[in-house]
């Protein structure tokens, strides 16, 4: 196989990006800069598939052309997704990109037409190859010069930024990074591809093989970069995110608490789901609610034993509120009284109601298999009297 890169090398990185176009065109193309970047990250798995399976008995062949043709559509896709980083109008995305894929397929069609007379006549040196090698490179360097130069300034900008995570300056860094690599190979591999070296360089030539790497570092860089956003994706559907992890703790407590007084549950958006972290907040201030309510219904003098902690004293009062209320007996207190120190801020309302939930299945067992209280015991001699009479 005539390939820059050998194939046991060549396929996983192909794959791999493949893999991550399908992920994020089935996940994550919901935005006009995610539509245009999942667009070159197609065009890219269909150049390096084309530019890798080209069994012409040197470069600059047909296959290779193609290859030229489908990456200058992944340029212009991921020019017009630089236009929208640097603050051009969305609302123009689509015109705009209609002009740059007109661009791209006038490019490559330069590059077929010029490319053929370049790949025959390679091999005569100091005879017309040098013309149309160069119309070829041009046709393919002019757009990517202005695609690098647009999305270099605007990485820049983002990773300038004073308020950048270290995650954020991370993905920015390698961005730039591999368009410096392909800066690096741009010249060479364009001429390599128009045909100017015909013959002279076989695949054999390890300098050849040198230049082709920066051009497969290039896409598989940029693909892990988008891959990143993809794997949130999964992660936050899978439930393994941050906010996942607290729903799931908390969601003991909420069920039992909401069941109790099911008026405060709030109503779902028209989609009936939530995103995790919207889910999370209103199941803070759902579960608060109810505890507010329960504990109306919850004995200020229940006996407990003397290593209970705090935390766990509420959480049994509550549970033995949850059953007052069932039982169908009335408030044991005026007014709703707050036992657990009042918060601040969210975070800090979330840091008690999980380490609440921490010790709820503790409390809700000890509620019921713990003995009446005197209360307890006279309300339900009156019930039972009522339901005789």
């Amino acid at each position: 196989m005539n390939s820059p890169i050998p194939g046991v090398i060549a396929a996983p990185l192909i794959g791999f990006v493949v893999l991550v176009a399908i992920g994020r065109w089935a996940l994550l193309h919901r935005t006009t800069t995610d539509r245009l970047l999942n667009r070159a990250l197609a065009w890219s798995a269909v150049g390096m598939v084309l530019l890798e399976r080209g069994i012409a008995p040197r470069f600059g062949s047909l296959m290779h052309q193609l290859s030229m043709g489908c990456m200058l559509f992944a340029i212009m896709s991921a020019y017009g997704a630089a236009m929208l980083w640097a603050g051009a109008d969305p609302s123009g995305a689509r015109r705009r990109q209609r002009r740059y894929h007109l661009i791209a397929a006038a490019c490559a069609v330069v590059i077929l037409v010029v490319g053929t007379p370049a790949r025959h006549e390679g091999t005569l040196l100091g005879q017309t190859p040098g013309m149309w090698s160069a119309i070829s490179a041009l046709a393919f360097c002019l757009p990517a010069i202005g695609c690098g130069r647009v999305m270099a300034s605007a990485l820049w900008h983002e990773l300038a930024r004073q308020d950048a995570t270290r995650r954020e300056r991370l993905v920015y860094g390698s961005l730039l990074a591999a368009l410096a690599a392909g800066a690096c190979s741009l010249p060479f591999s364009a001429l390599l591809f128009g045909g100017i070296l015909g013959d002279a360089v076989r695949i054999e030539d390890p300098d050849l093989i040198r230049w082709a790497w920066p051009n497969f570092t290039v896409i598989v860089v940029s693909a892990a970069v988008l891959a990143v956003p993809l794997l949130g994706v999964l992660v936050t559907r899978a439930g393994w995110d941050r906010s996942g992890r607290y729903c799931r703790r908390l969601r003991p407590l909420w069920t039992d608490v909401t069941r109790a007084v099911p008026e405060i549950v709030l109503d779902l958006p028209a989609t009936g789901r939530d995103e995790p972290e919207v889910r999370l907040i209103r199941m803070t201030v759902e579960i608060r609610d109810a505890l507010l309510h329960l504990n109306r219904y919850a004995p200020h003098d229940l006996p407990m034993p003397a290593a209970v902690s705090p935390t766990e004293r509420y959480a049994r009062r509550i549970a033995h509120g949850i059953r007052a209320k069932a039982e169908g007996r009335g408030p044991a207190n005026a007014a709703a009284r707050a036992v657990t120190p009042a918060s601040r801020d969210l975070d800090s309302e979330l840091r008690q109601l999980l380490e609440l939930a921490r010790v709820w299945p503790r409390a809700r067992v000890a509620a019921e298999t713990s003995r009446p209280t005197p209360e307890e015991a006279s309300a339900g001699l009156f019930r039972r009297l009522a339901m005789r009479a």
